[in-house]
């Protein structure tokens, strides 16, 4: 694992949690946009650097981790706290696990634990193993779960850009991928959240409203404080990727406290 910082001229502590399966340089844009006001603490998961040669263990390990290197670092408070899909569950496990507060919290499409039995849980894992395998091995799958409309940088030369992401991709042992899957959605926390003062919001675009409900609705009912914030047009992570200047904007809004009405609308329905 890796924490890399932007911004270390700043007082204020964001730590940023990112989403799975995606070089740290994709989300370095939305991380040096936020650096504008923030010291940004961007973490690199064990099993995402190519230069690392390590296996991804899980969402408790990861947010352990981060935690060691906070207080050997003397970061005993964070200001902002910022997850995407696993990410998002790391940023759930942190708030009711940890002891170190964050004044403000955006979980971005988190993922949230299963509550089926162990055997269906392995069972949806086998399928998401399979079906990253398959993805990852052809370019069409990839154009078609990824439309290089909405994500490529260069879209001239999009082919080229998600060849080089297959290539990223084929660093992900088995043991990473399985676990990536399996941690998830089947991370720990506690029975019942304990009382967490932060102010937080749930952010989901509205492309992905049927894909993050069940989500969504474990996530409220866990943590019945959290605002639901939809962002207008977006599929699972297209705004912090690809969007980085507005993603930041309407972010820094919120962990400033300064949030208006057209920054982001708490909405509770598709």
């Amino acid at each position: 694992m890796t924490v890399r910082e932007f911004g270390q001229q700043h007082t204020k502590h964001l730590l940023f949690f990112p989403g799975s399966c995606e070089p740290w340089q994709e989300f370095a844009y939305a991380a040096k946009e936020l650096a504008a006001r923030y010291h940004v603490l961007l973490v690199t998961p064990d099993g995402h650097d190519p230069d690392e040669h390590t296996d991804f263990i899980s969402v408790e390990k990861t947010v352990d981790n981060t935690v060691r290197w906070l207080k050997e670092h003397r970061i005993d408070r964070l200001d902002a706290l910022y997850g995407l899909s696993f990410g998002g569950g790391m940023v759930v496990r942190f708030l009711t696990t940890q002891d170190i507060p964050a004044d403000r919290v955006i979980i971005d499409a988190g993922t949230a634990p299963y509550r089926f039995p162990k055997w269906i849980c392995k069972l949806i894992c086998v399928r998401d193993y399979v079906m990253f395998k398959i993805g990852r091995a052809s370019l069409a799958a990839m154009e078609s779960a990824f439309p290089p409309e909405r994500f490529a940088r260069n879209r001239e030369n999009a082919k080229t850009e998600y060849r080089e992401m297959r290539r990223y991709l084929k660093i992900f042992s088995n043991k990473t991928i399985w676990n990536i899957f399996w941690s998830a959605n089947n991370y720990a926390v506690p029975k019942v959240a304990p009382p967490i003062p932060s102010r937080i919001q749930f952010w989901v675009g509205s492309e992905e409203w049927k894909g993050r409900y069940r989500d969504l609705k474990w996530t409220k009912a866990y943590l019945p404080q959290i605002d639901v914030v939809t962002i207008p047009h977006m599929m699972h992570g297209e705004y912090v990727m690809m969007h980085p200047k507005a993603f930041a904007a309407q972010a820094l809004a919120f962990f400033d406290g300064a949030e208006t009405e057209e920054n982001g609308k708490e909405n509770g329905e598709q």
